[in-house]
């Protein structure tokens, strides 16, 4: 169990009330990664969610000839792993620790022995999930269009 009061300092837990951070905050781990320690890698099974409580990662892809790409840096207060999470299937990326880093960690199956007893709470973390994947959709949408436009004006 992690203490309440380091989850309320977290913006993932920020719009949770008093008696609903010490609800979640029973199922929630801390770990602890070094800089370089590779999280996870794409493609494994995974169902566990990361919060970054201090730190940076990367999230990858690999090339075919095994070198990892970055597609972005998370850090402070973002989530990773949210993914597998929500749908059970493998990784999409894999991750690694930039700098030292401190995650809170909610494995899907504890996550589940909230869900009948805790709806509202349930329901505030799925908001904060979806909100971070359509962050993350616009942004890829942004330089999807950037990336047209650049394309389509060096045609003319």
């Amino acid at each position: 169990m992690v203490d309440p009061k380091l989850l309320r300092e977290t913006p993932f837990f920020h719009d949770l009330t008093d008696k609903e951070v010490e609800t979640i905050a029973t199922v929630v781990k801390k770990k602890d990664f070094k800089t370089g320690d590779t999280i996870f890698k794409e493609s494994e099974d995974g169902h566990s969610l990361y919060v970054i409580r201090r730190g940076e990662v990367k999230a990858c892809k690999t090339a075919p000839d095994g070198e990892l790409f970055t597609l972005t840096i998370m850090k402070d207060g973002e989530i990773f792993g949210e993914m597998s999470f929500l749908d059970g299937r493998p990784r999409s990326a894999t991750i690694v620790a930039v700098s030292d880093l401190e995650t809170y960690v909610i494995e899907k199956a504890d996550f589940e022995t909230l869900v009948d007893g805790n709806p509202r709470i349930i329901y505030k973390l799925l908001k904060n999930i979806v909100f971070t994947i359509h962050s993350i959709v616009r942004g890829m949408n942004s330089r999807y269009l950037e990336m047209i436009n650049y394309m389509w004006g060096r045609k003319r």
